[in-house]
């Protein structure tokens, strides 16, 4: 297995939840780490921690990954500062809910943008440092939701259609630079993802901010430790618990029965939807 330590990391969506940690698995690796979200103050928080913790080298970098020149000019950031990007996390993302046929299209283009145009521009700046040295790792952080439909979430699942999609040919493509790109597929995770979703339902708007996770996900952590072993192993695709292993193998292998079911999820998740938005209106 690779030897992580001194390698250098960006990770993207590095202030909360998955790509927290990430950051600090990769941290105990005894990486130097470049960090990246929107949000300054919580990402000085976690740099500072990381770096005290694990006395390893932090760099926060505030970085709107919407913005094609940000992405970019982040992993530049990183380059001049280190000499080097051995390893890219891009797990900045955001979800959608909403159905097809209603989806304000302004709000799908905005999460298609972090989610599948913001890791595309970080990829191609970070293969031209990579090619250079020789060697490298690419990460993109997907979702079993990537492999098949959600009632109410297809602009999401869309997105990381198109990075699934992507991320294999670019692995094929890599390959001779010997740049590895590793695909990890968490499922329900227990962060503030769906709280900072876009509400995309006519009528449901006000519900932003809210949670609408239909159970409890696992630890963050576990996805992070999970992470960083795939990058040591320089694995293809990975899945986080046997669970998320159990839904994909359902859903490739029955389809049939599957589209069945996603009727039913559909109808459920709609009337739960509006009975939460009458109650909430009382």
């Amino acid at each position: 297995m690779k030897n992580l330590r001194g390698r250098v990391a960006v990770i993207t969506g590095a202030s909360r939840g998955i790509g927290a940690a990430i950051a600090e698995a990769l941290a105990q690796e005894g990486c130097r780490l470049v960090l990246a979200a929107r949000s300054q103050d919580q990402l000085n928080k976690v740099a500072d921690r990381l770096r005290q913790q694990y006395g390893v080298e932090t760099l926060a970098v505030p970085t709107d990954i919407s913005d094609e020149r940000q992405t970019r000019a982040l992993v530049e950031t990183a380059d001049a500062h280190f000499g080097t990007v051995d390893i890219l996390v891009n797990n900045a993302g955001m979800g959608i809910y909403g159905a097809i046929d209603e989806l304000n299209l302004d709000d799908l283009r905005h999460v298609f943008e972090i989610n599948f145009f913001g890791a595309l521009a970080a990829l191609q700046a970070a293969t031209q440092v990579m090619r250079r040295q020789g060697r490298g790792t690419i990460v993109n952080i997907s979702s079993i939701i990537g492999k098949f439909p959600q009632p109410l979430g297809g602009g999401y699942v869309a997105t990381k259609f198109a990075l699934q999609g992507a991320s294999g040919a670019a692995r094929a493509e890599l390959k001779r630079d010997n740049i590895d790109l590793i695909l990890i597929c968490p499922g329900l995770t227990e962060t503030e993802f769906s709280q900072h979703s876009r509400i995309s339902i006519p009528g449901a708007e006000r519900r932003q901010g809210q949670k609408h996770a239909l159970m409890q996900g696992i630890d963050p952590r576990r996805v992070g430790a999970r992470t960083v072993t795939a990058i040591k192993r320089g694995e293809r695709e990975v899945y986080i618990t046997w669970l998320d292993r159990l839904l994909v193998w359902f859903a490739t292998t029955f389809p049939g029965p599957l589209q069945w079911l996603l009727v039913y999820v559909a109808r459920y998740r709609r009337q739960r939807f509006e009975q939460e938005e009458k109650t909430s209106g009382q």
